[in-house]
């Protein structure tokens, strides 16, 4: 999908791009797909073990297969792009290519989040005899087995089995097993534990990225960052968080928004990002699995943490809830949008972001990929409310006048001194 960018920053790109070539190239190196970005219960590389200790240098080559027994996993295929494995899974890396990936899909469900696919790359998945073609962005579900078959909950996929192809928008799925390629509605409604997953982890992976872009930004490199494939502000890549234990997608310019309404902004663009903050949760595995963050990125309430996740203005998450399918997002997210409507979001530095508008390029997209900016003046006042919990969707008290960005829950510390209100 397209993405929209303020004329000044394309004219700082051209200065700042000038000016990376002439720095060290200290923490950077060729991007490789197939990274394993995050792991929680049991998980095999080649009936191997995978440690989250091993994750910066643990890698799906060609002819290799990660798969779950009670466990999930997360593999980057490209910048922008998840692969994310449900229980009882097994994926084969036929291709990590940066171009066109090549997956198949043996045993159980899986789902991808392509949130920045190139011109002229794509995502090929080999299911049951089928092979879907992936070269837009996009939320995309598949299953194995007798009934394999695969969903699109945003984007659109291309379907061939033999001489038979089909082209399938948001809201259809195909049976792949019977060959037939004939499209059907879905089920929103029913409870997707491995959507429900990928929600948080969207969630999380946007907290990563805007770390990450705001110290790549500060530092005009990278500081204590190590990438893979991001070669300074022009290009996109990935940058190691140790903070958070995993890898950080940093688009080259501009920014992005994956399909759960979760930002990824570059570093030019870190600075107009609307951010809330929001809970990341302590306690054991599961889908609310804990990372351990800087104490630089957080602000602490009663017991837990929140860090900035910036979001999608004009069609926001529900943030910090536990959705259960792909319908009750929608109305999580609905009422997170009617939540901002009087108050809006506000960036780390105070400007403010108008709730349901892109300031420059329009209006984004449900689905996610166009850029959303504000201009505005720094400071102000803290900034006002959220989603509620688990996207309730509630009206909060605002925050107090304090001049920081935004804060959620209750009595959470805003950087600038405002506190919101419980809702």
């Amino acid at each position: 999908m397209k993405h929209a960018w303020p004329t000044g920053i394309k004219i700082l790109t051209g200065l700042f791009v000038t000016a990376v070539y002439a720095m060290p190239q200290n923490y950077t190196i060729s991007a490789k797909p197939g990274v394993v970005n995050y792991v929680e219960g049991n998980v095999f590389l080649d009936g191997r073990a995978i440690s989250p200790e091993s994750l910066k240098t643990t890698f799906v080559n060609a002819n290799e297969t990660i798969s779950t027994d009670i466990g999930k996993a997360e593999v980057l295929l490209s910048p922008g792009v998840f692969l994310r494995l449900g229980d009882n899974t097994r994926v084969r890396m036929v291709s990590p290519s940066l171009t066109d990936t090549q997956l198949e899909l043996k045993a159980g469900e899986m789902m991808i989040e392509a949130d920045d696919i190139v011109k002229d790359s794509r995502v090929t998945v080999l299911d049951h005899g089928g092979s879907v073609l992936i070269d837009r962005n996009g939320l995309y579900r598949f299953t194995a087995g007798d009934a394999a078959k695969v969903a699109v909950l945003e984007g659109k996929a291309n379907v061939l089995n033999g001489d038979r192809k089909t082209e399938i928008g948001k809201g259809r799925e195909v049976l792949l097993a019977d060959g037939g390629l004939k499209s059907k509605k879905f089920d929103a409604k029913a409870p997707d534990e491995l959507y429900a997953w990928s929600n948080v982890r969207s969630e999380y992976n946007a907290a990563s990225s805007y770390q990450a872009a705001q110290d790549v930004n500060a530092s005009s490199y990278g500081g204590v960052w190590g990438g893979y494939g991001f070669s300074g502000f022009a290009n996109p890549g990935w940058f190691w968080n140790s903070g958070f234990n995993s890898w950080a997608w940093l688009p080259g310019s501009g920014a992005y928004y994956s399909p759960f309404g979760y930002g990824f902004y570059s570093p030019f663009a870190v600075g107009y990002a609307p951010v809330i903050y929001a809970p990341l949760y302590g306690g054991g595995g599961g889908w609310n699995r804990r990372v351990q963050l800087p104490a630089r990125a957080t602000a602490t309430t009663g017991g837990g943490k929140v860090a900035p996740v910036p979001v999608n203005a004009a069609h926001p998450p529900a943030v910090g809830g536990h959705i259960s399918s792909p319908m009750a997002s929608q109305a999580a997210r609905a009422q997170s949008l009617h939540s901002f409507s009087s108050t809006g979001f506000r960036t780390s530095s105070g400007a403010m972001v108008p709730a349901g508008r892109a300031a420059y390029g329009g209006s984004a997209p449900s689905g996610g990929g166009r850029a959303a900016y504000t201009g505005g003046s720094r400071g102000g006042s803290g900034a006002s409310a959220g989603s509620g919990y688990n996207g309730a969707g509630q009206s909060a008290a605002p925050a107090s006048v304090g001049g920081g960005g935004m804060s959620r829950g209750a009595g959470v510390s805003s950087p600038g001194g405002g506190a919101a209100g419980h809702h």
